[in-house]
C-alpha cells in the first residue's frame, strides 16, 4: 500500500514537471486574472535577465529590433496571427482572459524565418497552448527539407519557399493563423491559413 501510494506521488510530481517545462517560456495561456496592459509593457522576459522595452504611442511595425530574440529549437509547434497593426495587445488579454496572439512582422530569409510578437507554444498540433510568449523576435531555422504550405478552399497546398516568404510580407495585416512545427530544432513545417 505505501508503495502503491508513492509511485502515484513520484507520477503525479513527473507528470505537473513536465507540463511546467513544455517550452520553457512565456505567460500562462488562460491566466486567472487578465494582465493590466501597463503592466505587461514593462513584464520581465521569462528565462532571460532582459527587461521588454516599455511600448511607446508612437511605435510601429518596424520597431522589431527592440523585442528580445529568441532562438527557437524546442520540438512542438507555435503559432499566432499576422495582424500588424494590433501589435499594442501584445501582453493584454481578452473578455476571457486569454492572451492575444500576434505576429506584427515576419519574413523568411536565408536559412532564417522571422516572426516578431506573441506566439503560442504546444507540444501537440491539437493541444490548447500551453504558454504564450511576450513581445520577441522569434528565429526559426529553415533548411532543404522545410515544407512550405498554404490553406486553400480546395485544402492545403504545398507552396515554394519564395511564394511563403511573398505570403508573409504582402498580407502581414490580414489575420492569417501563422504556424511552424519544429522537430530537431528546424522547421518542418510552416503554414499560413485565412481564418
Amino acid at each position: 500500500m505505501f508503495m502503491k501510494k508513492n509511485t502515484a506521488v513520484i507520477l503525479t510530481i513527473l507528470c505537473a514537471a513536465a507540463l511546467l517545462s513544455a517550452c520553457g517560456k512565456g505567460k500562462p495561456a488562460e491566466p486567472s486574472l487578465p494582465v493590466a496592459p501597463a503592466e505587461a509593457e514593462t513584464a520581465s522576459v521569462p528565462g532571460t535577465s532582459q527587461q521588454a522595452e516599455p511600448l511607446d504611442e508612437q511605435a510601429s511595425s518596424e520597431s522589431s529590433s527592440s523585442a528580445p530574440v529568441e532562438y527557437e529549437t524546442a520540438d512542438g509547434f507555435m503559432s499566432s496571427f499576422l495582424l500588424a497593426s494590433d501589435w499594442e495587445r501584445i501582453g493584454t488579454a481578452n473578455d476571457y482572459g486569454v492572451f492575444y496572439r500576434v505576429v506584427y512582422e515576419a519574413s523568411l530569409k536565408d536559412d532564417e524565418l522571422r516572426a516578431c510578437g506573441s506566439m503560442d507554444c504546444r507540444n501537440f498540433k491539437d493541444q490548447d497552448p500551453i504558454t504564450i510568449s511576450s513581445d520577441l523576435t522569434h528565429v526559426f531555422k529553415v533548411d532543404e527539407n522545410t515544407v512550405y504550405r498554404k490553406g486553400t478552399e480546395e485544402g492545403d497546398q504545398t507552396i515554394t519557399k519564395e511564394e511563403f516568404a511573398e505570403l508573409l510580407e504582402s498580407r502581414k495585416n490580414s489575420g492569417m493563423f501563422f504556424e511552424v512545427e519544429l522537430s530537431g530544432g528546424t522547421v518542418k513545417t510552416a503554414y499560413l491559413a485565412a481564418q
